[in-house]
């Protein structure tokens, strides 16, 4: 994917108090500034709030979704909050996000449906909520297990290897491999392969690879045994 200043334009005119900044990195745009948002999720209190946030959008073909940082330090920068050591927001795993930037990408879509979400649940827990708002995703490795597991229909990690493998591959190469869903036939004579044909659209090889080696490390052959359930 790649982000075009018509891109940054949408941003700032969906969200007018964000301004561009200089980049001393030189491979991203700045954006930052206060977002102020008023959310109603059905069967939740209506929030509105505003953070102090930047967001910082690659320049160029990338593969990486922008990173998004509260500046304010109202956020603690820890696992449990959801944060990084580095300060950005995790904002869900890197499928999930490139899901919600749609195709072709907008950043509009991120705040909306990835930012917004993500602080709204930061105040319902200033505000004495207990837990999470919204369906909480496991922390580090478990939590991004889960979320392919959820998006793949598949359960265990070695599944999961199996479809990553199968979609960084050409369709063809792809056909010949053990099908993930433990059907134990190839995947190229099993219905499932129609679901990865689906989940290829729009998405590269390239960004399966990077899915696999994430993954692949987080869960080694002498662990994905106690996790292929």
């Amino acid at each position: 994917m790649r982000f075009t200043q018509t891109d940054i334009d949408a941003l700032l005119e969906a969200w007018p108090r964000l301004r561009r900044q200089p980049s001393v990195r030189g491979d991203a745009y700045i954006l930052a500034g206060p977002l102020t948002f008023s959310m109603s999720p059905p069967g939740l209190p209506t929030l509105e709030d505003t953070y102090n946030i930047r967001i910082d959008v690659p320049m160029g073909p990338t593969e990486l979704a922008p990173d998004v940082y509260e500046e304010g330090g109202r956020i603690p920068r820890d696992v449990h909050h959801h944060v990084y050591d580095s300060g950005a927001l995790c904002l869900g795993s890197p499928w999930t996000i490139r899901q919600h930037l749609g195709q072709p990408a907008s950043l509009v879509k991120l705040v909306e449906q990835c930012v917004v979400p993500f602080l709204y649940a930061a105040t319902w827990r200033e505000q004495g909520g207990t837990g999470y708002p919204f369906d909480d995703l496991a922390h580090g490795a478990a939590g991004l297990l889960e979320d392919y597991e959820s998006i793949l229909g598949l359960t265990g990690s070695e599944a999961v290897i199996l479809a990553f493998q199968a979609l960084r591959r050409r369709r063809r190469e792809a056909n010949r491999l053990p099908c993930p869903c433990g059907c134990r036939r190839r995947l190229g004579r099993c219905s499932y392969r129609f679901k990865l044909v689906t989940l290829r659209k729009g998405t590269t090889k390239s960004f399966f690879s990077g899915l696999l080696y994430q993954i692949s490390k987080a869960y080694p052959p002498t662990e994905r045994a106690g996790r292929s359930r």
